[in-house]
């Protein structure tokens, strides 16, 4: 009896061919999903120019500019880029985004001779010199065959940045170089890359991006310190960036399609949007995005102050005294651990992934 009662339920039942087939209620829902998620992606592609972006756009395209007039000159030495702010603050989309406007400039001109292609990495977490090298070769298309030391790879990695026409290295979570993070293990990775800065046939500027951990870095090494001239995100302010965020979350609930009922006119909303993403803009856009996803999975074409508290309760899993967005005392709230916590958790995930 169980058995034929599932087979004759339309959500489970299979057609001749034996293909299962569904039912009208389940493929509108399935399909009203897809959409709405498709819609949030779209929303985290939205990228708003800070003055962050412009000062750091300003220091990346003078190194590659610099390199380009050097090397016509013969010379090889030459200088990067360091961007320094903690998880979450938007570096590396920063950073991908001035690859892209650099790209499509330097078809406009055409008269660069050194290469105007810029390779993005991510540094593996812990990595030695010798498995970062290895992760170079890859996103270069020529992954390296059998066992081979630190001098074959990075002569590798030389032969093929100057076949692709690499002009610059950007290596993102900096902050992760280094197996055990002792000296001789940090100093062998700044030798690499410090050595690809003034290789005399083909050198490339260096484009750094990393948390504050990174630091330690580069302190010990003054001459990369200054080629890089490491440059630090600050946290956001109220005073200095409350209403560039309030412009950010306009366009964002406009590209929704959703209503302001007036909470983006409130000063206390924007200050406690910018305490509970710890000052950091790249968090603050991710849990505006997550409350439109819950404002749209609702039905609702107007966002309010409820949706916000229900984005962070789902993002860190806390209960309501806990929850900027619900508690009034907000301010005393511990929202910078919490957000650690989170950023730790799904650092965990991803590793797994890999």
């Amino acid at each position: 009896m169980i058995h034929a009662r599932i087979e004759n339920d339309d959500r489970t039942s299979s057609t001749a061919s034996g293909t299962p087939s569904v039912s009208a209620e389940a493929l509108d829902e399935f399909s009203a999903l897809s959409a709405l998620e498709a819609r949030l992606v779209r929303l985290e592609e939205r990228f708003e120019k800070t003055a962050t972006y412009h000062q750091f756009r300003r220091r990346v395209f003078g190194v590659l500019a610099s390199r380009e007039a050097r090397m016509r000159m013969g010379k090889s030495e030459l200088k990067g880029a360091m961007l320094i702010g903690a998880a979450g603050a938007g570096k590396s989309r920063i950073v991908h985004e001035i690859i892209k406007e650099h790209n499509a400039l330097t078809k406009h001109a055409g008269d660069w001779m050194f290469g105007t292609r810029i390779l993005s990495v991510v540094v593996p977490g812990r990595s030695t010199v010798k498995e970062t090298l290895n992760a170079i070769l890859r996103d270069l298309g020529h992954p390296a065959r059998g066992r081979r030391d630190e001098d074959y790879l990075s002569s590798l990695v030389m032969s093929y940045l100057k076949e692709c026409r690499i002009a610059a290295i950007h290596l993102d979570e900096v902050q992760d170089s280094g197996r055990y993070k002792t000296k001789d293990s940090v100093d062998a990775f700044l030798k690499i890359f410090r050595n690809m800065m003034q290789h005399k046939d083909w050198p490339v500027c260096l484009i750094m991006t990393a948390t504050p951990e990174a630091e330690h870095l580069i302190n010990g090494d003054t001459t990369l310190q200054r080629r890089l001239k490491p440059m630090e995100m600050r946290a956001m302010t109220f005073e200095d960036d409350g209403q560039a965020l309030r412009e950010t979350l306009k366009n964002l609930l406009d590209d929704a399609s959703l209503a302001d009922p007036g909470i983006l006119s409130l000063d206390e909303f924007i200050k406690i949007l910018i305490h509970t993403s710890a000052g950091r803009f790249g968090v603050a856009v991710e849990m505006a995005i997550e409350a439109i996803g819950e404002c749209l999975r609702e039905g609702s074409d107007e966002i309010g102050m409820g949706h916000f508290a229900d984005a962070y309760e789902m993002r860190m899993d806390c209960d309501e005294e806990l929850n900027p967005f619900v508690s009034k005392n907000w301010s005393v709230i511990d929202t910078l651990t919490a957000l650690q916590r989170y950023e730790e958790e799904r650092q965990v995930k991803r590793r797994r992934k890999k």
